[in-house]
C-alpha cells in the first residue's frame, strides 16, 4: 500500500509540518499503512477520521526500524473509535528529546472498526 497523498507546510521558526495520508476507507482489521520515514521528526500526531455510522474500532500508531519489517511492530499510540462523524487523535510529543527514536513508523487498524470506516493521516513535525 502507498502513502495516498501528502502535504507540507514551513511554519515560522522553520518547523515544517507535513501531512500524509495513510488508510482512506479503511475498516479491516490488521490492515496497515505504508511505512512512513521519521526519524528527524520532533513530534508525531495520527488523526483518524471516522465515517458516517461508525461505531467502534482501533487504529495503532507503531514503529519499527525498518520499513519493511516482518515481525511485531512496537505500539506508540492508539486511536480509539466511539462515534461515527468524529475526528480522534494520538500524539507523541518529544519534548526535549532530539528525534523520534524509531526511524519508521505505520497505522494499523487493530481493532475492526465496527459500522463504518476510516481514512487515517500521520502528522509529522520537523524542527
Amino acid at each position: 500500500m502507498a502513502i495516498l497523498s501528502e502535504s507540507s507546510r514551513i511554519r515560522s521558526g522553520n518547523t515544517e509540518v507535513s501531512i500524509y495520508k495513510l488508510l482512506d476507507d479503511a475498516a479491516t482489521i490488521q490492515t496497515s499503512s505504508t511505512a512512513v520515514d521519521v526519524l528527524d521528526a520532533s513530534s508525531l500526531t495520527l488523526l483518524v477520521e471516522s465515517s458516517s455510522g461508525t461505531s467502534s474500532g482501533v487504529v495503532t500508531l507503531e514503529g519499527a526500524r525498518i520499513s519493511d519489517y516482518s515481525g511485531t511492530w512496537a505500539s506508540l499510540a492508539t486511536a480509539t473509535i466511539d462515534a461515527a462523524s468524529k475526528t480522534f487523535i494520538a500524539q507523541i510529543a518529544l519534548g526535549d528529546v532530539p528525534g523520534i527514536p524509531i526511524p519508521y513508523v505505520r497505522a494499523r487498524i487493530s481493532t475492526v472498526i465496527g459500522g463504518g470506516t476510516v481514512d487515517v493521516y500521520l502528522i509529522v513535525r520537523r524542527e
